[in-house]
């Protein structure tokens, strides 16, 4: 049996909150914000769902992104002209 590396995807932590109308992905950088500028400016998608970058912890080295839970985060498509 063989096993093989997923190409552009990362472990993710998946949460929701109500009481702030959010869901959230919380993201391991072992390696501070050497990790974090790599994904800072991307859109992540789990589950079908668009979620921005709204910071980090450099004492925990935690990532997170986000979006409101009835909606996608609001995002455009970057098109070749």
């Amino acid at each position: 049996m063989n096993a093989t590396i997923a190409a552009n995807e990362i472990p993710v932590k998946y949460t929701r909150r109500e009481d702030v109308d959010h869901e959230f992905l919380t993201i391991e950088v072992p390696n501070g914000w050497e990790d974090v500028k790599k994904i800072s400016k991307k859109v992540l998608v789990y589950d079908g769902k668009r979620f921005t970058f709204t910071g980090w912890n450099s004492d925990t080295n935690l990532c997170y992104f986000s979006k409101p839970i009835d909606a996608n985060a609001c995002v455009a498509t970057i098109c070749k002209a």
